[in-house]
């Protein structure tokens, strides 16, 4: 379902067994689920849960507002508007980062203007690690094999920021006997943009690029940056 679906953030589902019912919400942090009811003698809340299914905006459902996926596939980065023009990583996991890599551009038809064309990675950042993707990027902005963070965002959901947080609140989650990671929804736009390693048009560029990481990785050592 979220790889099918990139703009969904998080999804209920319900389960039937025995006469009992029970809902559950899964999103980059795992899954949560409510005690079981009795079909027969706790019907309301059902009814509330398929109501709420049937009318509520599809933003209380899980899905992204500031992600567009209709004819021309849109995503948001703050004030900025960019139009996808191909997925370049998905990741095939829910509970983690579940990373999402796009060619994007500003405007279409897209042209040949490498200005005009960047990559936007929408990843769950884990809010605990001492330093953020971004603020690596920054302290190697001079080094020339190290893409550039153009714009940085923290993905807004009714004012908030979005975070698996928001739908765990504490004397729900002090239910279970497990901590819970807390993620917040980061995009960063980053240039400049090329094709994937996997479609390297030859040897040598395939040999360029693991040059570049070995570079790379010589200055996060040399700068101290982690």
């Amino acid at each position: 379902m979220f790889d099918a679906q990139p703009n969904r953030a998080f999804s209920y589902s319900l389960s039937f067994h025995a006469g009992q019912y029970r809902l559950y919400m899964y999103d980059c942090a795992g899954g949560v689920y409510s005690r079981s009811y009795d079909l027969h003698e706790s019907p309301l809340p059902l009814l509330r849960i398929l109501c709420a299914t049937a009318f509520a905006p599809a933003s209380w459902l899980g899905m992204d507002d500031t992600f567009d996926c209709r004819l021309h596939p849109v995503i948001t980065v703050d004030a900025t508007q960019y139009f996808i023009i191909a997925k370049c990583f998905s990741s095939s996991v829910i509970r983690g980062r579940a990373t999402n890599v796009w060619f994007v551009a500003k405007s279409i038809p897209v042209g040949s203007d490498p200005n005009n064309i960047f990559v936007v990675k929408d990843s769950w950042v884990n809010v605990e690690h001492q330093l953020s993707e971004e603020q690596i990027l920054e302290a190697l902005k001079d080094v020339e094999c190290v893409p550039k963070v153009k714009e940085a965002w923290t993905v807004q959901r009714d004012g908030q920021d979005d975070s698996t947080s928001l739908r765990r609140p504490a004397a729900f989650m002090s239910h279970f006997q497990r901590p819970c990671d807390h993620r917040t929804r980061r995009r960063l736009v980053l240039t400049p943009a090329g094709r994937p390693i996997t479609h390297a048009a030859s040897p040598l560029e395939v040999v360029t690029c693991l040059l570049d990481l070995v570079i790379g990785k010589e200055f996060v050592f040399r700068f101290d940056v982690v």
